[in-house]
């Protein structure tokens, strides 16, 4: 029978056909629905990308082990061939606008396309138009499920994607004129996420729930954006007092989103570069901003020396503008406040105090009520609670607040859910402070430390922000209000939520994960002395869980952490009540062999000549007893900013 061969040109698949092609051709109907549609998806519903995988499937290769080579599939010669024959059949503009918004890595609108290819955006939406008719760009349905809120999309703004093998395509057939494009689209990228980074920061001191949306839609291109400019790109300027509370204000957004590591990289290598190009203050304010970081990773001998040279090049800068006066005295208040924040981590209060001074002293003069100069405030509010002067805390941490109420309509800011636990936290103290001489007083101070804490944890599960790190800390201060309470039930379910939420978020040997353990053995110990004077034979049950939870903080006290080793400041107690426990248990071999491992630790920290530090992931002190009846007294949980 004769006939003619006909060349047929396929084009992309509709979702549907292309679930049923890769049923067919890799002979496994019974495939999971999601798995399904992450191929299809990854594939961009393109018949000779979804026949490749499909033969991986009938080889016996498994969903998640294809999923994982997917990136090899540009690189197959019947893919690469039909993209190239689609590539090269658009007009040469449309192939310039295609290499650029290949820098997107996922999703876009068409007003950032438009800024990143540099045209008209109504020009933007006609130009992608036309790539999605050609398939070589998606349209998703962005639209149909965004929430109403004022920071999202609204439900008729389009988003488009390219296709992951379609940017990988792109990535390996650049020649250099589209080599140049693509660096050119990503100074431009660089340039339009740095501005909306900085448009996030000023809401956030606003509104931080609609900030937080745009951190969640953008969190992406947010990342991305760093990462670029960690290699090269212009230096933020900080010449400016509205310039610095612009970079401050990107700095305390990227809390948010951006983990230590990077943030640190990120400052690291801003500050190499503005060196290098001239731009001393700038450097000095992303040195600044390292040694904070720093300070979040215990490093604070590290980070105290980092500040010398800023120290030293802002006394060498003279400026006759008035402006660049006033932003140079608030790096210097910066520099001031990392250091006292590095000394109060050290126990060197006295150190600290004089630094949070002189750093308010330089804000103050410049700029009163604003996100910046209530950190400062709250920051001395810290130091006088580490230093025992409860009233002075007080005053500062309410002090925090009423700046922040001033500089925002709305109590849904980052810092607030601090502030209020701050607030608590030195109601709580002064509780202590007079529950001997003045019972009813102190009773009043705890139940007013209890409404602040609630306060605290309201605004978190509003602002989205709960059942995180702060929420751990949060939760075990009202613990604590509650054991002085004498209410050792409530305060022990607490105590218990806290010190999940820390063993889910922070590593195995964190300090604060240590310093929750030995909390909830205290009061397991209490409530356990409390049934034993009774009669309650139930003391047992509870002495046991103090064992089990005592044991499992020794260990982590003796064998060292990452913030050097040193003992927190709850190990003194630890070592009296757990000995205590074990006495009363009968356990005298395991009694003997604890108090040898205790004497061998004790040697080795008195040979440094280093008196114990109060440690934790985001610089606070806390709680070190349940308060009730033990027999070291304590502070409660402190924390200096909002962290992540």
């Amino acid at each position: 029978m004769g006939g003619r061969i006909i060349e047929v040109h396929l084009n992309t698949l509709s979702r549907a056909s292309s679930v049923k092609l890769l049923q067919n051709c890799s002979h496994k109907t019974l495939l999971e629905d999601d798995a399904i549609e992450n191929l299809v998806s990854k594939c961009g519903n393109h018949p000779l990308s979804l026949k490749v995988i499909a033969g991986h499937l009938q080889s016996g290769f498994t969903v998640p082990e294809v999923a994982s080579q997917l990136d090899r599939l540009p690189r197959q010669p019947e893919f690469s061939q039909r993209l190239q024959e689609m590539f090269t059949a658009l007009p040469e503009q449309l192939q310039g606008i295609l290499i650029k918004l290949s820098v997107f890595r996922t999703w876009f609108d068409a007003e950032a396309a438009a800024d990143v290819i540099g045209c008209h955006r109504v020009d933007m939406k006609f130009e992608l138009h036309y790539l999605k008719c050609r398939h070589l760009i998606e349209q998703d349905d962005w639209g149909q499920f965004t929430r109403s809120e004022p920071s999202r999309p609204s439900p008729q703004e389009a988003r488009y994607s390219l296709h992951t093998l379609t940017r990988f395509f792109l990535q390996d057939n650049r020649t250099p004129p589209m080599a140049a494009l693509y660096i050119q689209a990503e100074h431009n990228f660089v340039k339009l996420f740095w501005k909306r980074l900085e448009k996030i920061g000023k809401l956030a001191e606003t509104n931080s729930l609609d900030a937080l949306a745009q951190i969640d839609d953008n969190r992406v291109h947010l990342e991305q954006c760093l990462d670029l400019l960690i290699r090269e790109g212009a230096v933020p300027d900080v010449s400016k007092t509205k310039r610095f509370h612009k970079q401050y204000s990107v700095c305390m957004t990227w809390e948010l989103f951006l983990d230590i590591s990077k943030r640190l990289k990120f400052c690291q290598n801003v500050a190499e570069r503005a060196l290098k190009q001239g731009n001393r203050r700038s450097y000095c304010f992303y040195k600044a901003m390292e040694a904070e970081q720093l300070v979040a990773k215990f490093q604070y001998g590290k980070a105290i020396q980092m500040l010398q040279k800023p120290f030293a090049i802002l006394e060498e800068l003279e400026s006759i503008d008035q402006e660049e006066k006033n932003s140079m005295k608030l790096v210097k208040a910066l520099l001031h406040y990392v250091k006292a924040h590095a000394f109060g981590c050290m126990q060197k209060n006295g150190d600290a105090l004089s630094e949070i001074k002189t750093s308010l002293q330089q804000c103050k003069s410049v700029s009163g009520n604003s996100y910046f100069a209530a950190r400062l405030v709250n920051q001395q509010g810290a130091i006088y609670m580490n230093m025992g002067k409860y009233m002075e805390s007080l005053d500062c941490h309410l002090n925090a607040y009423e700046i922040l109420k001033k500089s925002a309509a709305s109590d849904l800011l980052l810092d607030v859910p601090t502030y209020l636990m701050n607030i608590g936290t030195g109601y709580s103290e002064m509780g202590k402070d007079v529950r001997q001489q003045k019972p009813l007083e102190a009773i009043k101070h705890f139940e007013k430390a209890i409404d602040y804490y609630d306060r605290s944890l309201s605004t978190e599960k509003r602002l989205h922000m709960d059942e995180y790190i702060k929420t751990a800390l949060t939760l075990k201060n009202k613990a604590m209000a509650y054991c002085h309470l004498h209410r050792l039930s409530e305060g022990l379910r607490m105590a218990e939520q806290s010190l999940t939420i820390r063993r889910k978020y922070l590593p195995q040997k964190n300090p604060d994960v240590c310093r929750g353990l030995i909390f909830v053995a205290q009061i397991h110990y209490d409530m356990g002395r409390e049934k034993q004077k009774s009669g309650d034979v139930g003391s047992v049950e509870e002495f046991q869980q103090a064992e089990r939870y005592f044991g499992e903080a020794a260990e982590m006290e003796v064998s060292g952490r990452p913030d050097e080793g040193f003992p927190t400041v709850d190990y003194e107690a630890l070592k009296h009540e757990y000995l205590d426990v074990l006495k009363r248990l009968c356990k005298n071999d395991e009694l003997q062999r604890r108090k040898k491992i205790f004497m061998d630790f004790d040697r080795k920290v008195e040979k440094r000549s280093v008196s114990p530090r109060k440690q934790s992931e985001s610089s606070q002190s806390e709680e070190s007893t349940s308060g009730s009846s033990s027999n070291e007294e304590a502070e409660d949980e402190q924390q200096t900013h909002t962290g992540c």
